[in-house]
């Protein structure tokens, strides 16, 4: 099956966009509604203890929607996963000086939700 690159390239950047959408938005909410008036240094904490939990959580249905409507087919979907997971393991790499405490089980099981969701998201658009 041919691969539609630029349908994967959008995707992956779409559901990155996503993803640092999605923990933005809970590092708000955390920060105004749950644990409103700490120091920054709090939120910072909780935003780098939380990142991987968001990322199981809305990443699924993040890249579920991406492969679904951007990426169109299962090869699409699949090249999605793997332009994302080298972004995303680029991006960790420049943004992490000491990875002693990194959750890799954590990154692990989000990576695999993910692949996951492209492989479900990606099925022949014409069965539904």
């Amino acid at each position: 099956m041919k691969i539609h690159w630029a349908r994967a390239i959008a995707g992956a950047l779409a559901a990155e966009i996503g993803q640092v959408a999605a923990a933005f938005v809970w590092v708000a909410i955390y920060s105004h509604l749950i644990n409103p008036g700490q120091p920054m240094a709090v939120y910072n904490a909780h935003a780098q203890a939380s990142g991987p939990w968001v990322s199981i959580f809305a990443g699924a249905p993040i890249f579920y929607a991406a492969s679904r409507w951007i990426a169109k087919s299962k090869p699409a979907a699949l090249a999605l996963f793997a332009v994302f997971l080298f972004i995303d393991l680029a991006l960790l790499t420049g943004m992490t000086d000491d990875w002693t405490g990194v959750p890799y089980l954590l990154f692990g099981v989000s990576y695999l939700t993910k692949l996951g969701a492209c492989a479900l998201g990606g099925r022949d658009s014409t069965v539904i």
